[in-house]
């Protein structure tokens, strides 16, 4: 029988093994380099892994019930699509809305979308990634109807801001926002009742529901917070590239999944923590940033993040196993 001081000690080689990888990495990329420390190179870490960053945050949620969703990508071009086509007018013959209104409207759908799926995933039973599954290639085919897939210019300063603008000229907006994202669901996760359910609900989903939670809400819940983030993410994006675009989701399917994943938050579901998604988007943005600098092409770093996100997936199931 395993005492409590063993399992006690295999939840913590779970929790610092990422970090003590980031370590490596940066300790790596530190002498490798000439700017890696360089103030310029930190921000524009920052700025690369805020929007991933903050769809990790939000697919977490999903994760540590057990579930996944596959939409994350299509809801942030279609909300980009969305909030830029309405702040120019371009949709159904509509005068241009300011951009606080076109930004709220964004956010609702993409909880719509959550909600949808998240119903279709609890109460219908149908599996999370068969639901979001389904919601992407909805959301992708109105998207495309409703744009003819054109890419949208000339948008608000008051949108770009978002994703390109800088509070006190020096910090970038966007890092905010993704720290301000960071800190509430790390404080709902670990501080609050619904954060507690969420865990027990993906650590035994019969026991919770047994124990009087509410599972269906919950689920709910969780998927709303994932497709709202990524709405969110769509719109720092739009404001990042300066224009709506259809493509703008690309490369961006699995990477939350596996910055989750990789920040030991376990697939089976209740195990996570929003420290180690952050960890894993660091991971991910601190890899790919350093073999930048080092001349690494583009085949070279995608080799490198499927490799490490190999190891780590494995990791986490072989200590699971042992940990049951």
């Amino acid at each position: 029988m395993k005492t409590n001081a063993a399992k006690r000690n295999k939840i913590d080689i779970v929790a610092i093994t990422p970090v003590l990888f980031l370590l490596v990495l940066v300790i790596f990329y530190s002498v490798s380099t000439n700017n890696f420390f360089s103030i310029t190179n930190l921000i524009n870490i920052g700025r690369q892994i805020s929007i991933t960053g903050i769809m990790a945050i939000g697919v977490t949620f999903v994760i540590l019930l057990g579930e996944i969703d596959l939409s994350l990508a299509v809801i942030l071009s279609f909300s980009g699509m969305i909030v830029s086509g309405l702040s120019l007018g371009r949709y159904f013959g509509m005068n241009p809305m300011p951009v606080w209104l076109c930004i709220i409207i964004t956010l609702i759908i993409g909880a719509l979308l959550g909600a949808i799926a998240g119903f279709a995933n609890a109460k219908l039973r149908i599996p999370g990634f068969m639901a979001t599954l389904a919601i992407m290639y909805m959301s992708k085919g109105l998207m495309l109807m409703l744009t003819d897939a054109q890419p949208l210019f000339g948008l608000p300063k008051q949108l770009t801001y978002w994703g390109s603008g800088y509070l006190f000229d020096s910090i970038p907006v966007i890092i905010v926002v993704f720290l301000i994202v960071f800190v509430a669901a790390s404080i709902v996760l670990k501080h609050t009742v619904f954060g507690r359910n969420i865990y027990a609900i993906g650590g035994n989903a019969v026991a919770a529901r047994m124990s009087g939670i509410n599972v269906v809400k919950y689920k709910i819940i969780a998927f709303v917070i994932c497709t709202t983030l990524s709405a969110l993410a769509g719109i720092l994006m739009v404001g990042r590239i300066g224009s709506g675009q259809v493509t703008a989701g690309e490369g961006l399917d699995m990477q939350p999944i596996a910055a989750a994943v990789l920040g030991g938050t376990s697939l089976m579901g209740g195990k996570g923590t929003v420290w180690g998604t952050l960890l894993g988007v660091l991971i991910m943005g601190v890899l790919v940033n350093g073999l930048n600098m080092l001349g690494a092409g583009t085949e070279v770093q995608s080799l490198a993040t499927g490799f490490v996100l190999f190891a780590a997936v494995a990791f986490n199931m072989a200590v699971s196993k042992k940990n049951a």
